[in-house]
């Protein structure tokens, strides 16, 4: 083994409790009150790039602010869906908490503004479909 080899393991090894850290802490804020949103959105023709954008830049920044926290965000890769589909789930405290969440969001001059500037040129958004669900006793933690 060359000094290289054993830095790069040094290095994966440094990151390995980071990692795990952030498991373990979206493990633990998992309680019986906990629901998962599933969010499937529409697009029009040509917004898959724009939207994804502006998920990766502020969107989710937002729903953090407001305790919804993102799982996972998917794009579907088969047709008839690729191309034209945004499917993310995201973890919220209660269904209570999902609500005020929404409502907060909804109105929030950061996310007012983003909207009307991103979507300027046309909404990406045709169809939303959310649907809330409860984790089984057997899943793991997310």
């Amino acid at each position: 083994m060359d000094r290289r080899d054993l830095l790069k393991g040094a290095g994966a090894a440094t990151m390995m409790p980071l990692a795990m850290g952030d498991a373990m802490k979206a493990g633990a804020e998992v309680t019986e009150e906990t629901v998962y949103e599933l969010r499937i959105y529409h697009l029009n023709e040509g917004k898959q790039a724009l939207i994804e954008e502006r998920f990766r830049t502020k969107e989710t920044k937002i729903f953090e602010r407001f305790g919804m926290h993102g799982v996972g965000f998917w794009t579907p890769t088969e047709e008839p869906l690729a191309g034209r589909t945004l499917i993310y789930m995201l973890r919220h405290k209660s269904r209570q908490a999902a609500t005020e969440s929404w409502e907060k969001f909804k109105v929030d001059p950061e996310w007012v503004a983003l909207k009307a500037e991103s979507e300027k040129d046309g909404a990406f958004v045709t169809k939303i479909e959310s649907t809330f669900m409860e984790l089984l006793d057997f899943s793991p933690k997310v």
